[in-house]
């Protein structure tokens, strides 16, 4: 379709764009009809008029802020005051301004845009208490005219408004479906983030590997050899005896520079967590996250270190997912011998917290490398994920 080259911003302002204009023609031919009726009359109606609109403005800057509110999660909510007041109020000044003009056919199409506008707002109720909503109203404003005119407006009224419905639902779901791209995307950044660097860590582990197995057998089986040599001659001259003594301490210093190098590869597999975490962190969209660590933190198990890399990045994970949260805090500190890791965030947490996977899945892996992790509402708003660690696992 031709409205679906338009990019969702610009539908929304062209939808609010329709929406006004309508409000304002119909505002407009009220203010033209005042010199028709007494001067009571016509204030009354510009007021009623006015009033319909403030409803809608109020109603819509609510609506907005609670989605903002709630980063983009729309939540069903048939007991909505704000919004139930709002559009009582709205359809209340229509069916006033009606008995006080009495407009004929024409100006009673025109004045029931009024009606229809308020219409994208039922979205916040579920879709049996939005259809009652929509037709209760044009019901009533087709029977103040009466008859069978009064049936067709009513149909027409019912018809504009469900159209205005249903493309309102539309734009929420875009919506809703850009909101959950983007904590898709967020999640694979961040599971492409692990995944690169466990593919730097085998290749590392590989090298080291073959270093030690190969080049070490072959340089400690000619160590051995030369060892032979000076026991199977013990006769040999003084320069043969010397050279036979620098290749022995030449193979000795291969050895120990093998072993310094294999174990510096074992170090380079974790020793730069910070720096990991930190990539992490980087990629993550939508989140402004706070990161308070000690860069210099090393950690000498490989499976230690993916394990607490892996619960700081399903604590992010469920962020993104449940809290709806604008910021999030993660600081990383000692504290009574223990590596202490802190997950906050600003969202909306619940009294009380079911574990779900992820939360278990952090739990587990904590278990497993000899920690502790505790998740819960946070002292500040939010909700907290702690994990503790003995600092022998660190270097």
């Amino acid at each position: 379709m031709f409205i679906e080259k338009f990019s969702l911003p610009t539908r929304v302002a062209l939808l609010s764009t329709l929406g006004l204009t309508a409000w304002v023609v119909a505002f407009i031919r009220i203010w033209i009809h005042g010199s028709d009726v007494g001067s009571f009359e016509h204030i009354a109606m510009l007021s009623l008029a006015l009033l319909n609109g403030c409803f809608f403005l109020i109603n819509t800057a609510f609506q907005l802020r609670s989605m903002l509110k709630q980063k983009l999660h729309w939540l069903i909510n048939n007991q909505d005051i704000i919004c139930w007041g709002c559009l009582i109020g709205a359809y209340t000044s229509v069916c006033l301004i009606q008995l006080i003009w009495k407009p004929d056919v024409l100006d009673l199409f025109l004045l029931s845009s009024m009606i229809v506008i308020h219409s994208i707002h039922t979205i916040r109720f579920s879709a049996p208490v939005s259809v009652l909503v929509l037709l209760t109203p044009a019901a009533v404003y087709g029977g103040i005219y009466g008859g069978e005119t009064g049936f067709f407006i009513a149909v027409f009224v019912a018809t504009q408004e469900i159209v205005l419905w249903g493309l309102g639902l539309g734009v929420l779901r875009e919506l809703l479906e850009a909101n959950k791209l983007k904590i898709s995307t967020a999640k694979l950044t961040i599971a492409q983030a692990r995944l690169e660097e466990s593919s730097r860590r085998e290749e590392r582990r590989k090298i080291r590997q073959d270093l030690h197995d190969k080049m070490g057998h072959e340089l400690a089986a000619m160590n051995i050899n030369l060892q032979i040599l000076e026991h199977k001659y013990p006769g040999k001259a003084d320069d043969e005896k010397h050279s036979l003594v620098q290749a022995q301490e030449s193979c000795q210093r291969l050895f120990e520079t093998l072993g310094e190098v294999v174990g510096e590869l074992r170090k380079q597999t974790n020793d730069h967590f910070y720096d990991q975490l930190r990539s992490v962190i980087d990629n993550v969209p939508g989140l402004a996250i706070h990161l308070q660590c000690d860069s210099n933190i090393r950690i000498r198990d490989d499976v230690v270190a993916d394990n607490l890399l892996c619960c700081i990045q399903e604590g992010i994970t469920n962020i993104l997912k449940h809290s709806r949260a604008s910021s999030a805090w993660i600081n990383i500190f000692y504290d009574d011998d223990q590596l202490k890791v802190t997950i906050r965030d600003n969202g909306t947490a619940e009294s009380s917290v079911t574990a779900g996977n992820g939360l278990n899945g952090i739990v587990g892996r904590m278990r497993n490398i000899g920690g502790h992790a505790s998740a819960g509402r946070s002292e500040r708003g939010g909700f907290k994920v702690s994990l503790n660690l003995p600092k022998e696992v660190l270097i």
